[in-house]
């Protein structure tokens, strides 16, 4: 299943591009569903290139009902990401922390040049595979329709979140000292 989603901020792309990739920590303070993002690798190639392993820790609002069932390794994530310099693309591959052999998630993020130079495009597209067959307390009559509304949910939910993700770093640059004001995130 394809997910897609497209942003634009009013700060240069240089800017949109460093914070994501640099600052990702401190953007993910202004998200109330991210509880942390630690690194923990980092390699600069000579060619520019940043490969960079994240290590996501959620921590969502869920209904009562699912609490108990619901546990925190589950709500985790690594996050592989490859920031290629000279086309600002971020090639990246979320593995999850729970069901790994089950869901394959990837892609690629693109910064371009937007407003004539003064804000950032960005372009989050990727490929979500999920495999709930044979998954165990499952009966197999119900594995299509639950693996349909598991698709549904996580197409919805990863572009949404980018999006915010987008927001607090537009909100980040903005507090920054020598910012132009207003440089709030319009999701598109």
């Amino acid at each position: 299943m394809r997910i897609s989603s497209v942003s634009v901020l009013k700060h240069p792309r240089e800017s949109v591009w460093v914070a994501i990739r640099d600052r990702l920590p401190e953007v993910v303070l202004l998200l109330d569903d991210i509880e942390s993002v630690t690194v923990e690798s980092r390699k600069e190639l000579p060619d520019g290139t940043v490969d960079l392993v994240n290590i996501w820790k959620a921590k969502p609002k869920l209904p009562a009902i699912v609490t108990g069932y619901i546990k925190t390794e589950m709500l985790a994530w690594t996050d592989r990401a490859e920031y290629r310099p000279r086309s600002y693309e971020c090639v990246w591959r979320m593995e999850p922390h729970f069901l790994a052999e089950r869901i394959r998630c990837s892609g690629v993020t693109r910064y371009e040049p937007a407003m004539g130079g003064r804000g950032t495009r960005v372009t989050f597209e990727g490929d979500l595979v999920l495999s709930l067959q044979n998954l165990a307390g499952v009966p197999s009559i119900l594995e299509g329709p639950l693996a349909n509304a598991v698709e549904l949910f996580v197409v919805a939910l990863v572009p949404k979140n980018f999006r915010k993700l987008l927001e607090a770093a537009g909100t980040l640059l903005s507090s920054a000292p020598g910012s132009p004001p207003g440089g709030k995130a319009r999701a598109g």
